[in-house]
């Protein structure tokens, strides 16, 4: 089975009751064709506690392949502490959350980086982000804490990175891995439409995706519905598929000290270096 996860750095879309999730997740299993066979917000998910912790403890649980989660896994590798992605996580593993969200604000990733180098540009970039901003797709910087802050969703998932347990592509691999997606680019991948379809009236746009993503996986009437309806919905399920990249290429034997986004090509993984036999 594969995860994907629309994720989110904001206070709201933690809260137990939520009339607009925005928070989603899917489940695709790859039977004789990939099928999607669970879509539903956070607050839906089993278990005690939070929605965050509910999520974690679905991460924890360990009986997936691979889950891709559209969020930043790190930030730009000249601001990482000595030590690298290993420390920052460390590092954020121990901070209190802010009072209104299960995790710190933007401002304190921001912080963590000027210890480590001056900020001398406003939207610091890693390298394969600035891989996509040539190919044409927005990328939020994750050192930015302005409006739509890429700081704060970047803690957010570091967070959730750290507090997982879980092995992290592409720094670790094996069953039940991590991997950083980004719906924009997967679609970029597949000639779709990559950007104008997440408002109310961008239903044409999001019907055009469906359409390329019932050529590459089953889903029913009802789901269907769902992710016309809801951009973050669509988005989770697009997620998913970083994580069957990730899973089919497994170990990679070079890769930036900040990490990758990981895309399907259909058949290979396009943002990626020389590559080990798949694990599992």
């Amino acid at each position: 089975m594969y995860l994907g996860i629309d994720f989110s750095g904001a206070a709201s879309p933690w809260k137990m009751r939520n009339s607009k999730p925005t928070v989603w997740i899917a489940a695709i299993e790859n039977i004789v064709a990939l099928r999607l066979t669970d879509l539903r917000p956070v607050q839906s998910l089993p278990g005690d506690g939070d929605p965050f912790k509910r999520l974690l403890s679905l991460l924890s649980a360990r009986y997936f392949a691979a889950a891709g989660i559209d969020a930043p896994f790190a930030i730009p590798a000249r601001y990482l502490p000595p030590g690298g992605h290993v420390e920052l996580l460390n590092r954020v593993r121990t901070l209190a959350p802010a009072p209104d969200r299960p995790f710190p604000l933007g401002e304190v990733l921001v912080d963590f980086a000027k210890e480590v180098a001056q900020l001398d540009q406003k939207k610091p970039h890693r390298v394969t982000e600035r891989r996509w901003i040539k190919r044409g797709v927005n990328t939020r910087s994750t050192l930015w804490n302005g409006p739509r802050s890429g700081a704060a969703f970047t803690i957010a998932c570091l967070t959730l990175l750290a507090r997982s347990g879980r092995p992290i592509w592409p720094w670790n691999c094996g069953p039940g891995m991590l991997v950083e997606a980004f719906p924009a680019a997967q679609l970029r991948t597949w000639a779709l439409p990559f950007s104008g379809y997440s408002k109310p009236e961008q239903q044409k746009a999001r019907e055009k995706i469906l359409a390329g993503l019932a050529m590459r996986l089953e889903f029913n009437a009802s789901q269907r519905e769902a992710m016309l309806g809801c951009p973050d919905a669509l988005d989770a399920v697009i997620a998913a598929f970083a994580a069957v990249a990730a899973a089919r290429k497994g170990a990679l034997t070079e890769y930036p000290a900040d990490g990758l986004i990981a895309v399907l090509d259909d058949e290979v993984l396009s943002d990626a270096f020389v590559t080990t036999p798949p694990w599992g």
